[in-house]
C-alpha cells in the first residue's frame, strides 16, 4: 500500500473501537477523534474537565463518553487504570505533559508497559516512494542499545503485520553497506542481521548495515550491483539514534512532502501521542494506525 487511504479503505470492525484521550481539555484533541476519517469506527471516552469537554461536544453535536477528572496526574492514572480493566482499547494523549502522561504509563505497579522499551514508530506515506514506509526510532529511543534495537525491529514488524505486511523488508541503516569496525552502530547492524536471520527468520527480510539510498532506491541498487530483498523495497527503516530518525523524518515530512503518522508502541495498547504541531489529518492517521494495532479491531 502506498498511501494512507488505501489504508483507510481496508479498514473494517465489527465493533467500534475505544478510544481513550486522556486530558482531552481542548477542541484540537477533540476534533481529531471526530475527523471524518475515523469517526466511524471509533467509541470515544474523553478523559478531563467535564465543563470543558461538554461545551466543545455541545458546539459541533458531537456525543462522547465523558470521564470527570481535574488534574493532569489524576487523567493520566485513570486512562491507565481503563486500559488495564479492559475498558478501552488504544489510548491518546491529550492537553498534558509528556513526562506525566509517560509516568502513569510506565508506572512498575499500575502502568500499562509490557515490552521493556516504549518506541516511537511512524509512518510515512512518501510521494517519491512506492509504498508506506515505517521510520524507527526518531521520538523516544534516544540511544538504543543493541537489544533495544532488537525491540525497535519487533515493533516495527508488529505494526507492518498488523497492516498487512506479512514479512516486511527492515534496513538497519548506516553510511555505507559495508561494516565499519570504528563506528559501532554499523558493527551492531552486521550482528543483528545475523543473528535475527538465525534466531527468527520467517519474522522479516533483513539488511545491515545498508545506507539509506541502497533501502529506498532500486535504481541505486542496480547501478552498484547490489543484491538483496530489502535494496529498494524497504518497508522498515533502523536508524542507530534518535537524532538521526528525527532529522530523516523531519526531512520527509519537510522536503520531501511526507505525510507521517506516528504511534508509541510497547504498552499493552498503542498509543497515539503526536506532538503540538501536528496537523489534524497528521493525527487522524495516527489514530488510524492505533486502530489496525488495537486488540479492538
Amino acid at each position: 500500500m502506498k498511501k494512507f487511504d488505501d489504508l483507510l479503505a481496508n479498514f473494517s470492525s465489527e465493533q467500534k473501537i475505544r478510544i481513550g484521550v486522556v486530558c482531552a481539555n481542548d477542541e484540537v484533541s477533540i476534533q481529531a477523534v471526530f475527523n471524518p476519517m475515523v469517526r466511524p469506527f471509533l467509541a470515544p471516552i474523553l478523559i478531563g474537565d467535564e465543563a470543558l469537554i461538554s461545551a466543545v461536544l455541545q458546539r459541533h453535536q458531537w456525543s462522547a463518553t465523558i470521564i470527570p477528572a481535574m488534574t493532569e496526574e489524576e487523567c493520566a492514572a485513570i486512562g491507565v487504570a481503563m486500559v488495564k480493566g479492559e475498558e478501552i482499547d488504544f489510548l491518546m494523549k491529550g492537553h498534558l505533559q509528556t513526562r506525566t502522561f509517560l509516568k502513569a504509563v510506565v508506572d512498575r505497579e499500575k502502568g500499562i508497559a509490557n515490552s521493556g522499551l516504549l518506541s516511537h514508530v511512524a509512518l510515512n506515506e512518501i510521494p517519491a516512494y512506492h509504498k508506506l514506509l515505517l521510520t524507527t526510532d526518531g521520538g523516544m529511543v534516544t540511544a538504543p542499545t543493541k537489544e533495544e534495537k532488537k525491540v525497535l525491529i519487533k515493533h516495527g514488524i508488529e505494526v507492518m503485520n498488523k497492516i498487512g505486511v506479512e514479512k516486511p523488508k527492515v534496513g538497519l541503516l548506516a553510511a555505507a553497506e559495508k561494516v565499519n569496525p570504528k563506528i559501532n552502530s554499523s558493527v551492531e547492524a552486521g550482528e543483528i542481521m545475523k543473528e535475527l536471520q538465525a534466531e527468527t527468520p520467517d519474522c522479516c527480510w533483513i539488511d545491515g548495515p545498508i545506507s539509506l539510498d541502497l533501502a529506498l532506491s532500486s535504481d541505486t541498487a542496480a547501478i552498484k550491483h547490489y543484491e538483496n530483498p530489502v535494496a529498494g523495497d524497504a518497508d522498515i527503516v533502523v536508524g542507530p539514534d534518535i537524532t538521526t530518525m528525527n532529522v530523516l523524518g523531519k526531512s520527509l515530512t519537510i522536503l520531501a512532502g511526507a505525510k507521517m503518522a506516528g504511534l508509541i508502541m510497547g504498552a499493552s495498547v498503542p498509543i497515539v501521542m503526536v506532538s503540538r504541531g501536528s496537523t489534524e489529518e497528521e493525527k487522524a492517521y495516527s489514530i488510524l494506525i492505533a486502530m489496525y494495532c488495537s486488540k479492538g479491531a
